[in-house]
């Protein structure tokens, strides 16, 4: 009789603390279509309004100044938090990995105790 074969491992999943999941929606969110076309009508309504010199666009001699420094600022707030997303993706990535090879290894070795057996089953009707 063989040995019993250890059970099928366990996927391992990497921990995601209440920032990575937040920080996972906003990358989400910044990815997005809707993001990209919500910045351009902002930046097109700012020239818009600037060019007419409506509201308080007016009374302001370097409209664009503040426009290019809100830009950096959105940029500047984005970068770490898709950093972030990235390497968790990463680390997601790596953990999915390490569950295929174990799971591959594990089926591998189930795949050779049953050629075993049926050699062995063989060899005795053979005999």
């Amino acid at each position: 009789m063989t040995a019993p074969t250890p059970s099928h491992p366990q996927v391992r999943h990497p921990h995601a603390s209440l920032n990575d999941r937040l920080g996972d929606r906003v990358s989400a969110a910044f990815g997005s279509m809707t993001a990209f076309w919500v910045l351009v009508g902002w930046q097109l309504g700012w020239m818009v309004l600037a060019e007419a010199g409506m509201g308080w666009f007016g009374s302001d001699r370097y409209p664009f100044a503040f426009l290019l420094f809100l830009s950096n600022l959105v940029q500047l707030w984005a970068l770490p938090v898709l950093g972030n997303t990235a390497n968790r993706a990463d680390e997601k990535r790596r953990a999915k990995a390490d569950a295929d090879h174990e799971a591959l290894t594990h089926i591998a070795l189930q795949i050779d105790a049953i050629a075993t057996h049926v050699r062995t089953d063989t060899a005795r009707k053979e005999a």
